[in-house]
């Protein structure tokens, strides 16, 4: 019986530090979206994603990521589509 030495899991061929897989998407918006999706927990879960970026070797991504943490370790991010009131859900549960 033959083993082969294979990697755990496949890698993506290296691209260099100018390809981000999140060029074009706005911070912002992707910190609003963390903020909806992972409620108090949203700057632990988008580090997580700066930190296997780096250790991944997706340098802009990991930079990218950084900057959305900071936007929401800040609190700088606008409310869009907020009408002024705290995420209200009406009685079928759908943010408002």
């Amino acid at each position: 019986m033959t083993f082969m030495n294979l990697p755990k899991h496949r890698q993506i061929p290296f691209l260099g530090d100018d390809a981000s897989i999140w060029s074009g998407i706005d911070p912002e918006a992707a910190a609003l979206a963390a903020k909806v999706a992972y409620g108090p927990e949203a700057t632990l879960a988008v580090a997580l994603c700066a930190v296997c970026a780096k250790i991944d070797g997706r340098f802009a991504d990991g930079h990218y990521w950084f900057e959305v943490f900071c936007l929401l370790r800040t609190g700088e991010i606008s409310a869009i589509g907020n009408s002024g009131e705290a995420n209200s859900a009406d009685t079928d549960g759908i943010l408002q």
